[in-house]
């Protein structure tokens, strides 16, 4: 099985552009739906072209970019699914919990990376993990860097960063 990374604000476009489709109405949003995630899609690449995250999950523990955990079981909110009040309880309640990290703990759990539950991993921890790659030493990072898939790595992260972090699905 492989993991899927999507950029988070293409991710939230074609939830939203999904959703709009799905509701059998006109897109109400400004600009409309479609047409936005149409345009995050032309900027650029939008997935991480690796689907495997065994190897990145051991090389971010090594360099304290990432740690190992197990995320809190979701509970799901109760209420009307009719009820829009409800629904929002029960969306905030998803983000809340696809956005889940540990306490005390710094970078990217690696639980995101090895299952598809549309973990969000936000920019504070892309940024965590950015900081603590920052203190390995040149020696480490040099040997690190000299494999492709890890230098695709950095390079992503970077770019989520700038796009309100991803979703691993």
């Amino acid at each position: 099985m492989g993991i899927d990374l999507e950029l988070a604000d293409v991710a939230a476009a074609r939830n939203q552009f999904f959703s709009c489709r799905k509701s059998g109405r006109s897109c109400a949003h400004d600009p409309e739906c479609e047409e936005h995630f149409h345009h995050l899609l032309s900027r650029g690449p939008s997935e991480f072209p690796y689907r495997r995250f065994w190897d990145i999950n051991e090389n971010m523990q090594l360099t304290g970019m990432g740690y190992e955990a197990d995320p809190e079981h979701w509970a799901i909110p109760v209420g009307d699914p009719d009820d829009e009040q409800a629904q929002q309880d029960r969306q905030a309640a998803d983000l809340n919990w696809r956005s889940q990290t540990v306490p005390g703990k710094t970078g990217i759990p690696a639980f995101k990376l090895r299952s598809n539950d549309r973990w969000l991993v936000t920019t504070r921890e892309i940024d965590e993990a950015l900081s603590a790659y920052a203190r390995v030493p040149p020696e480490q990072r040099a040997s690190l860097e000299s494999d492709p898939k890890w230098v695709s790595w950095l390079q992503w992260l970077a770019l989520a960063r700038e796009h309100g972090g991803f979703e691993a699905e």
